[in-house]
Parts: structure tokens; sequence; C-alpha cells
């Protein structure tokens, strides 16, 4: 269901929400490609393939810089997995904190996680599935049932804003424990990436050309098409025009890291909105791939490597990282993706998807599947518990959308 037919809920004043700041961070949806999560997991399998033990121990202190541990039960039995070469699972999340500081003790707390992908890895079937989840899916948080209803993306917001003392795998746990219930799988790994950073490792790469889909101007200073630090990008051209003064253009055929970070925020002018942003992230994404591959040695060096980890955070320790790349690239060979399409719905001013048991047991079991475990029922509509006067408020998925509530919604669709 798009957009444009979302059922609009009654307001209902007596319904509360515990922070209404926080219910205002959420932004309209928007869907990341599978590519950021395969560059994501590439660039982490590389640390461990093109490295080499010798030299991936010279950039241990920056590998464990980028580690952060959940404490879930399903990542303490992971290491042994890798070990044993078993099928295993990751939960990728996209965000922009704003900054390149990437995800250190001043990271941004607030930040919500704007894609979320399920990925699983089988070395066995030399298999990559990997599952887009609606960032707006309607939400009981684990640990924060109070605030319901919230958005899928906020998980691990809330988490860092309710404890300063947090640290980013806490803030993730909070996200992977809700997912977990509400489908019903089991996730080992997770893998951050911050989209601010990718300026710093684009201009570690000595630049890139990514092709623009569209015409448009973007000033760094104000956001929109007007104002200093001006970009200039042209349908079809990997070429573009930069003026400091917002006037005085000069031309360059070389993105460089603010160009890159230019290229890919502007939103208000695209006609696709954010799928618009997001298609721009991923032709960022693919031309620094594509820099690599041609010259895989661009990124055999610390620099390059300190950049990449700084903004990627994972609880993956250089031992998993390295057998990662040795024994699980063959579950590349064949990559299957999937996206789980919510149906849109307004609820007190604010957009959320609403997905039926149906939808969510499509994802339970090609997770399970693909992790080669026994079929099970599905989770809980919304990840955790809710009162009987909560579910009152907003109804449940299955009453409300019951033709797509139907065994043709238990397969995913392909992307």
């Amino acid at each position: 269901m798009s957009d444009n037919n979302k059922t609009e809920l009654p307001l209902d004043g007596s319904a509360s929400r515990l922070d209404r700041h926080r219910a205002d961070l959420h932004q309209p949806k928007r869907k990341k490609g599978w590519r950021i999560a395969l560059l994501v997991l590439s660039v982490l399998a590389l640390v461990g393939i093109g490295l080499g033990t010798f030299y991936a121990s010279k950039l241990k202190q920056s590998i464990d810089h980028s580690y952060s541990t959940t404490g879930l039960k399903s990542e303490k039995m992971s290491s042994q997995l890798i070990k044993d070469k078993k099928p295993i699972s990751f939960l990728v999340l996209g965000t922009d904190t704003g900054t390149t500081g990437g995800f250190g003790a001043d990271r941004d707390r607030s930040g919500l996680t704007d894609s979320l992908m399920l990925v699983t890895v089988n070395p066995e079937k030399e298999t990559t599935t990997m599952i887009s989840l609606p960032r707006d899916i309607m939400t009981s948080i684990d640990g924060f049932e109070e605030s319901f209803p919230q958005k899928l993306n906020a998980a691990y917001a809330f988490r860092e804003t309710a404890d300063k003392e947090a640290t980013l795998g806490d803030g993730v746990s909070t996200t992977i424990t809700t997912i977990q219930k509400m489908f019903n799988i089991p996730i080992n790994y997770f893998a951050m990436v911050n989209m601010s950073g990718l300026g710093d490792v684009v201009d570690r790469l000595g630049g890139i050309q990514a092709v623009s889909p569209l015409t448009f101007d973007f000033s760094q200073e104000t956001a929109h098409e007007t104002g200093n630090d001006l970009y200039r990008f042209t349908e079809g051209k990997s070429d573009y025009y930069y003026a400091a003064d917002g006037e005085h253009f000069k031309h360059y055929k070389k993105m460089d890291g603010k160009a890159a970070l230019a290229f890919s925020r502007m939103r208000y002018q695209d006609p696709k909105g954010d799928y618009g942003r997001t298609q721009r992230q991923r032709i960022l994404l693919e031309a620094i791939m594509n820099k690599v591959k041609k010259n895989p040695t661009t990124i055999l060096n610390t620099d390059f490597i300190n950049a990449t980890t700084k903004n990627i955070a994972s609880n993956l320790k250089l031992g998993d990282m390295l057998a990662l790349g040795s024994n699980y690239m063959a579950a590349t060979k064949h990559i299957n993706s999937y996206t789980v399409q919510g149906e849109g719905q307004m609820y007190q001013g604010v957009s959320y998807q609403r997905v039926t048991t149906a939808q969510r047991q499509a994802v339970t079991d090609t997770v399970r599947s693909a992790l080669g475990l026994s079929p099970a029922t599905t989770g809980e509509e919304f990840g955790s518990d809710v009162t009987s006067y909560q579910l009152a408020q907003v109804g449940s998925a299955d009453d409300q959308y019951p033709e797509f509530n139907t065994a043709s919604n238990e397969k995913l669709p392909n992307n």
C-alpha cells in the first residue's frame, strides 16, 4: 500500500506517548537497498582476506575500536558458529550521525537507524539472504513498552538516550531483542554504518566517480538549493560544480568526501523524496566498491582501514573477522534479496507501517530456512508486550488488513 493510501486512525486524546520529543524524531520512511548490507559485510570480510593475519594484527587497535558487544545470548554462541563454518545471521543498520566522528563516546545518541537489514550467510549452501525491514514498523520497544506505539528504528535511540552509560552495543541490543521477538529468529551479529563518515572513506580512496540520477543544487550550509558551500550535480554526469560563496562555480571531475556527502544528503528537491536520497546513497556505495575492485591495493593501508572501522561498528572480534573472510566468501556466490512490504497507517499524526501475521511469518520462514533451523511460528506483532488498552487504540494489523494476512502473503517478494 502506498503512502497515498494510508489508513488514518482517529485521534484519541487519552492515548499517551511517553516522550513527544522522541516521536518528533521520526522521519518519513526510506528503503535502503541490499547493497548497503553487502558493502558493510564485504569490508569486514576484506579485512580477513586481503590483509592477512600479520597485517591485521597491526590494525588490531583500530578493529577493537569498532567492536561493541550486545551481551545477548544469541551473540555468545556466535564465535563457535563461525569456527564451525555454520550459517550465521546479521542485523545491518544504517544511520547518519551527522558527523564524521563515527561511533565514539561522543556519538549522537539521539540518532535513528535509517535502515534495517536482516542478513543470513550460509557457506554450506553458498547463499546469502538479505531482507529489508521497514524502519517505520509500529513497535513496542523491548524495555520501553510504556512508550507504545513507536517505530522500529527508534529502539536504538531509546536505549542510548535513556542511559548515558550505555554502549553502542547496548543500544543495538534493544533493536535486536525487539526484532527477535517480532519474528522469532536468532540474530548473531550486527554491523552499523555511519553514512556521514563515508566522506572520510572517499577521501582515503582518492575520490570517486558517481553518476547523478538527477540535476540538483545542494548547499551544505542550508540543506537547500541556495546558500554557501553550494554543490551542483547534473543528471547522467559524474562531474560536478562547486561554489564556496554560492555564486562562483568551479568544475570538478571527481567527487571528494565533502561532495559525496552533499550528493547523498539532499532530500527536499528530489521528486522521489527519501527514496531518491536512498538511491543516491546506494550509487555512492557502489562507486566506493567499484573503486576498490578496480584497484584493491587502495585499501591496503592503515589510513583506509582506520577510516572504515571508525564508521562501521560491529560485535565481530578480530578472530571472527578473519574467519569470516576465510570461510564465508563462498556464500556470496548466490544472493537473494527481499523486502518486507508493510501497510501504511497514520496514527496521531505519525506515519507507521503495519505488518500482518502472514507477512511476519514470511520473514520467519525465510530466515530460519536460510539458517538451517526447524520451522517455527512467527513472533508477536509489535515485538514486545502491549496492554489491552494500547491494542484497542491502534487495532491489530490482521483485523485491519485481512487481505494481506493470507497464505499468499507468507512468501517474501523479491527485490
